[in-house]
């Protein structure tokens, strides 16, 4: 397997870095690496990689002393393991289009057409470890799982720029992998250790996907529960009090907060006050209840607390909804 990824840049110096040097720039010296050192004016960045028949694994240690923008070409269409340590980096095309946002410690399976993209960094030491990995081995060893069915249909399509699969936080358990490949190194089967190491990966992001899915689908089932609920009883007084609504639902006022902006794309409170000021306008124009009666209906003891909130939904106070019907 071959590298697929060509940093494009005009450093200062070049150097082949020999193990005992990696010691201090990296925390994470591979011994079956080869490196090179390059000094550039915005950062020092030192670059190992392994290369197997399967995948080719980058590892980049980078010290940016200010933001730096790195240009790089994906010399064809690949699959990628991207696991990033610590702070966030953006990933753009070649017209300085945003494609991705990675947070760190995260690791994600992306695809990438072939062409130039850059990335961005702010000042700081960053550890990405890049994964390449053979698009006929992934295919064929985890092809007909329903996890990766849109990451490959992109690949097989090969019309978007990039896709990605969702990001799990297994950073430290593919850095602690990385590291033991430095005490099988001393043994004859490297190749063996290495597919080991690719398998382990993907092993552990296809875990880490299904637990996320699993956990998606819960809160969507609660989500929905939580907007029936206020939908049904949006006049009493629990749905304007998160503390009792999230007490009712066992969750936290957190995870309540989060949920109902799932169900409603929008803040709790303004859900209810826009339920509330719907029910009290169909009354207004079907009853002949009072203000006060209409206030009490749809959930405020005040009604000129409820007259101020409806002016300000509908742009005039109730009484004169009735007046311009008439």
């Amino acid at each position: 397997m071959h590298a697929n990824v060509k940093l494009i840049y005009k450093p200062l110096s070049v150097i082949n870095s020999p193990f005992h040097q990696r010691l201090e720039f990296s925390s994470v010296p591979l011994k079956l690496a080869e490196a090179t050192y390059a000094s550039l004016e915005e950062t020092n960045i030192l670059v190992q990689s392994i290369d197997h028949h399967l995948v080719h694994i980058h590892l980049y240690d980078y010290k940016v002393k200010s933001f730096f923008i790195i240009d790089f070409e994906v010399t064809e269409n690949s699959f990628f393991m991207i696991v990033l340590q610590d702070d966030n980096s953006i990933l753009y095309n070649e017209q300085g289009e945003v494609l991705s946002e990675i947070f760190g410690n995260s690791c994600r399976l992306a695809y990438l057409k072939a062409g130039k993209y850059k990335r961005s960094l702010m000042g700081g030491s960053y550890q990405i470890l890049l994964l390449t990995i053979s698009p006929e081995w992934l295919i064929s060893k985890y092809g007909k799982l329903d996890q990766f069915q849109e990451l490959i249909d992109s690949f097989n399509k090969g019309t978007a720029s990039f896709f990605s699969l969702p990001s799990a936080n297994i950073t430290k358990q593919i850095f602690n992998n990385l590291l033991k490949l430095n005490i099988l190194s001393k043994r004859r089967d490297v190749e063996i250790d290495l597919l080991i190491f690719l398998n382990n990966c993907i092993n552990k992001y296809l875990h880490k996907l299904g637990q996320g899915q699993s956990t998606v689908k819960s809160h969507v089932q609660k989500a929905g529960e939580i907007a029936e609920f206020v939908k049904t009883y949006y006049a009493s007084k629990i749905v304007g009090d998160e503390v009792a609504l999230a007490d009712h639902f066992m969750i936290s006022t957190t995870m309540l907060i989060r949920l109902a902006k799932l169900a409603f794309d929008k803040p709790l409170h303004k859900q209810v006050i826009e339920l509330r000021m719907h029910h009290g306008l169909k009354m207004l124009l079907s009853t002949e209840s009072t203000i006060q009666e209409i206030s009490v209906s749809v959930g405020y003891d005040d009604p000129k607390y409820f007259s101020r909130a409806f002016k300000k939904t509908f742009g005039m106070p109730p009484n004169d909804v009735r007046t311009y019907v008439v």
